[in-house]
């Protein structure tokens, strides 16, 4: 296989619906980012028209054989990643702090509803003595934010990511989603060219300029292909649709891979570790639902091998940190299934898993960096659940260490 990397610019704000329907009287509902099908199916149209636009069986087949990892936010030649869910951030005067949410054994007379299966709750630090309302943070995270935070234990000293309002876009190492852009239209009468009466609805578009900034959030992908399109897809430099409405975008191919090889300070923390967390840096499709289906129950723990690791690692599941579930759907144009598609649920992107391994490690940052994890194989093909690793520990433990040392 070989790889190729591709920026993508939107020239208008793109539209990217979730999975709400959409019709009279129904207002539609956008996504704060594109999902990687958006992208996907975007990327084989444009390869399937360019030879030819014959899509028989064997095409097809071909086109969904590539492998797609994205869509990621990039801007300035950066790549940015979402937000993690195992941090959580309180306003304290006139600044703010930062807390690593991390799994934690109860207390006695402490209870939780999580299935007898080892699991523990993911909860704020015991210093954290009274409640308060989460802070918002940026929503978009550089590499090297992330990095950082990824090779930051509970303890390590991680400066607050700022309101989403204070982000300028340069030099912060954060960035705001794309501005989301409503508009009105009207429906035309085929036959005088004027607007049917009380026919309006409203489309939302991302809007992928940066506040205050000449350059534009962009979209970056990676592509890995065989011989069969990969000419076209080493050559592309043209406008292109992408998204609803036939909203116009420059795609481009480019050889720079530096944003997606790990970094050598991930690989270095992971050597030897045996508490790992994995974020999720697209929605992953699990038929667990948030729980990946090669994560089995032995007993009283979970544990499996994901997908394309090398053998001789496990990985036992102690915690998890996500979000609500999203919807997904669609409208299938292949050949003989011509239709809706069924409604599937992702564990959306950012979301946290904790886990023990046993074997090396530093493997999952050298073999998985960036690689998906969803279940299916063609879900991973279509770039769901592209994995971050990094490292984690337990406040708790790590203070009855120092302890016990003073003693």
């Amino acid at each position: 296989m070989k790889t190729a990397y591709l920026s993508i610019t939107p020239r208008d704000p793109i539209i990217a619906r979730d999975g709400r329907p959409f019709g009279l009287g129904i207002r539609m509902k956008s996504l704060d980012w594109p999902y990687p099908s958006v992208l996907t199916g975007t990327l084989r149209t444009m390869l399937g028209n360019k030879k030819g636009g014959n899509f028989d069986q064997d095409t097809v087949d071909a086109l969904k054989r590539i492998s797609i990892s994205g869509p990621l936010p990039m801007w300035n030649g950066r790549l940015y990643l979402p937000e993690p869910k195992d941090i959580v951030v309180k306003e304290e005067g006139e600044g703010r702090r930062s807390y690593a949410i991390r799994p934690r054994k109860m207390s006695k007379g402490e209870g939780c509803d999580l299935p007898d299966s080892g699991l523990l709750p993911a909860m704020l630090p015991d210093s954290v003595e009274e409640e308060f309302k989460p802070a918002k943070i940026a929503p978009l995270w550089s590499m090297e934010k992330m990095v950082e935070w990824l090779t930051c234990v509970d303890r390590c000293a991680f400066d607050a990511p700022p309101d989403p309002k204070e982000i300028t876009g340069e030099g912060t190492g954060f960035l705001n989603l794309p501005e989301k852009d409503p508009r009105t239209h009207v429906m035309i009468k085929p036959g005088s060219g004027t607007a049917e009466e009380g026919m309006l609805f409203e489309t939302i578009g991302l809007d992928f300029s940066v506040k205050g900034q000449k350059e534009k959030l962009q979209i970056a992908a990676k592509v890995e292909s065989n011989d069969d399109f990969w000419d076209m897809i080493s050559q592309i430099d043209s406008f292109n649709t992408i998204g609803g409405e036939r909203r116009l975008a420059h795609w481009k191919a480019y050889e720079n891979q530096d944003g997606w090889n790990c970094p050598d300070k991930i690989v270095k923390e992971l050597s030897g570790k045996t508490r790992i967390r994995m974020v999720l840096a697209t929605p992953a499709i699990f038929s667990g639902g948030w729980l990946p289906g090669w994560l089995h129950g032995r007993g009283d723990s979970i544990e499996g091998h994901p997908p394309d690791a090398p053998e001789g690692l496990n990985l036992r599941l102690v915690s998890a940190c996500i979000d609500r579930w999203k919807p997904i759907s669609g409208w299938n144009l292949e050949k003989g299934k011509v239709g809706p598609k069924a409604i599937r649920r992702l564990t959306p992107a950012g979301s946290v898993y904790f886990f023990e391994v046993s074997g090396n490690a530093e493997m999952l940052a050298k073999n998985l960096w960036l690689k998906p994890v969803s279940d299916d194989e063609q879900d991973r093909h279509d770039g769901f659940g592209l994995a971050l690793w990094g490292i984690w520990d337990n406040t708790d433990e790590g203070r009855l260490k120092e302890q016990k040392k003073g003693d």
